[in-house]
């Protein structure tokens, strides 16, 4: 067989083994509440969406490709997971290709090999999230970084890298200020065009900085709570600790998390790895990428900026991180065996994963769901006091036209994708309001409380004035539905 067809076999065999537990992912998995902003934000009117994200904290070109891709006749959930899938198998294609580049050819096989199976690049890859579109995004600026630092050229696709980024996710500035450092590092000859196109990819970003900077802190307020909920031994390895693939994913994430001594022996492995491929010629550069990202969101996460959580800030370190590794790899044989191991037992934990997706029972949202359709089967009003309203919209489906869904309070209406009992709470005369309206109604009427929250006490009273009973009680929520409906 000659090379350039062995060539075009492996590249063919990485790719599929990239794209087997990311499209077995997207079809097991089971939507969680960002996924049900995606297809909600998906189905809006142009001029509704970018209203809607005025009070979110995203940028809209997720929506605006899944709006494009439903348009051939896919649901909105399942265009968002195949636009993830495709980025994902990409992203994995794109940084072998930047390894390989920069440290030959058995390099990229080792990067890519890591990058097929790491549990966090799997599950960026089968959600309906940014994060597969930031994590390609990265992988095609390293992999044009690599070819302008040899060839001089890439600059073009470096800034659509910087773009792409950008316009995705708030972490898309962040990686954008990286490859700045980055690129001048670079000689003379590309540098100047490498921060030319760092500064054009920024500047596409120019006419969305407006809505970025006067959406509500309140959106992102979780981030901060999340850092400062963790304890202080934890935030000091919080953002490296999940580049490993045996990291303790279950704590932030629907992954599985391996035991402790198998959580140790992967990241000593994988340190150990990463500083030999640091002293590989030509390191420096992805030794900026994989430390910087790190470093930042730890720095602003400590200064109460809400930047990091784990399982998601990662996505701007793997692609460089996996760089060195294969840069280590493809020299030594000792980190070879030790890549090999990262790589199997990555390949392991994706595996349970999928094992625990498919055997998941029903979520909180669908069993919701289901008691309401049995419950109100001619339809009614679903008073919501939480953040369900989305996940119950979504899994009554085609009954959902038959229901009217009123949050408490209602301000929470305007900004579904998040809830923040601090800046919403109801107005003085709502509740009592909301009240009389129901009585007056022969429709039927359920209530969905999230124990916990201030509207709690309020719609436990609601629900005993309109004789309703809790007829079902998850993490998370009390449904309090008629006699007749209860089960």
């Amino acid at each position: 067989m000659s090379r350039p067809s062995t060539e075009r076999w492996r590249w063919g065999g990485l790719a599929l083994a990239a794209f087997v537990p990311r499209i077995a992912g997207a079809v097991l998995r089971q939507p969680w509440h960002d996924e049900y902003f995606t297809a909600w934000a998906a189905r809006l009117p142009f001029a509704d969406l970018v209203a809607a994200l005025r009070l979110d904290s995203g940028p809209p070109l997720p929506y605006l490709l899944v709006k494009l891709v439903a348009g051939i006749g896919l649901p909105p959930l399942a265009a968002a997971r195949a636009i993830s899938v495709v980025a994902g198998v990409a992203a994995v294609l794109l940084a072998a290709r930047a390894a390989r580049r920069t440290f030959g050819p058995a390099a990229g096989w080792w990067a890519g090999a890591l990058l097929a199976v790491h549990p966090l690049a799997v599950a960026w890859s089968c959600e309906g999230r940014a994060y597969a579109l930031v994590f390609l995004a990265a992988a095609w600026a390293w992999e044009r970084i690599a070819a302008l630092a040899r060839e001089g050229r890439g600059a073009v696709g470096l800034a659509a890298a910087v773009a792409l980024a950008c316009w995705s996710h708030g972490l898309g500035l962040l990686l954008a200020g990286v490859l700045a450092v980055v690129a001048v590092t670079l000689r003379p000859p590309e540098r100047t065009p490498a921060l030319l196109a760092v500064g054009a990819g920024l500047a596409s970003h120019l006419p969305w900085l407006p809505v970025a900077l006067h959406q509500p802190p309140a959106a992102i307020a979780w981030m901060a709570a999340a850092w400062r909920a963790l304890p202080a031994p934890e935030r000091i390895a919080a953002p490296v600790r999940l580049l490993s693939p045996l990291g303790g994913f279950a704590a932030a994430l629907d992954l599985p998390s391996s035991p402790w001594w198998a959580e140790t022996a992967a990241a000593v492995a994988l340190g150990a790895v990463v500083i030999a491929g640091c002293r590989v010629a030509g390191a420096w550069r992805p030794t900026i990428g994989a430390a910087l990202p790190p470093a930042a969101l730890w720095t602003l996460a400590a200064l109460g900026v809400p930047a990091f959580y784990p399982g998601r800030g990662e996505v701007l370190a793997l692609a460089p991180l996996a760089l060195l590794a294969g840069a280590a790899a493809g020299r030594w044989r000792p980190a070879a065996l030790a890549v090999l191991a990262l790589a199997a037992g990555g390949a392991v934990t994706s595996g349970r994963a999928l094992v625990a997706w498919a055997g998941a029972p029903p979520s909180g949202e669908q069993r919701i769901a289901a008691s309401l359709r049995r419950a109100l089967p001619d339809g009614g009003t679903v008073v919501i006091g939480g953040y369900w309203r989305l996940g119950v919209a979504y899994h009554l489906g085609a009954a959902a036209a038959r229901d009217t869904l009123v949050n408490v309070p209602a301000e929470a209406a305007r900004h579904p994708g998040w809830y923040d009992p601090r800046a919403d709470v109801p107005a003085p005369d709502e509740v009592a309001t909301l009240a009389r309206r129901l009585l007056a109604s022969p429709a039927g009427v359920a209530i969905v409380v999230t124990p916990g929250l201030g509207t709690a006490p309020v719609l436990e009273r609601l629900a005993a004035v309109l004789h309703l009973r809790a007829a079902l009680a998850i993490p998370g929520a009390v449904v309090f539905l008629p006699d007749a409906g209860a089960r």
